[in-house]
C-alpha cells in the first residue's frame, strides 16, 4: 500500500491540475446551449458574474469563468434585479457576438454546476 502512496510524485500534480482544469471545462461546455434559429448562430450559457466593467455596461465582463466584450449592440435586462458582481446572469449570443445579458435567479446558475 506504501508503494502506491509513493507514486505520486509531485510531477504527477501538475498532471492531475490539468486534468481537473479540463473536466471543468467539458462541464461549461455541457451547459452551453447552441441553437439555429432565425438564419443565425445563436449560443446561450449560465454563469456567476465575476467581474463587469467598473462605470455602465459596455466593456469587458468575467461571467462564469468567461471574458467576454459588450459593446452598443449588447442589451441588458435587469428586470429581475442588478447584474452585479456575485449575481447569476444568462449570457445569449447571436451570430459571434454578445447579444443580451439578462440575470437571472441563482438557483438557475446552482443548478448547472
Amino acid at each position: 500500500m506504501n508503494r502506491k502512496l509513493e507514486n505520486l510524485k509531485p510531477m504527477n500534480l501538475p498532471i492531475m491540475a490539468m486534468m481537473v482544469m479540463i473536466a471543468l471545462s467539458w462541464s461549461v461546455l455541457a451547459d452551453t446551449v447552441y441553437a439555429k434559429r432565425g438564419g443565425g448562430d445563436r449560443a446561450r450559457y449560465y454563469g456567476i458574474i465575476e467581474s463587469r466593467p467598473v462605470q455602465g455596461f459596455h466593456g469587458q465582463w468575467v461571467i462564469g469563468g468567461h471574458t467576454i466584450t459588450t459593446g452598443p449592440q449588447t442589451q441588458f435586462d435587469e428586470t429581475e434585479g442588478p447584474l452585479a458582481v456575485g449575481s447569476c446572469a444568462k449570457v445569449d449570443f447571436r451570430n459571434g457576438q454578445v447579444h443580451e445579458i439578462d440575470i437571472e435567479p441563482m438557483r438557475d446558475c446552482q443548478k448547472r454546476r
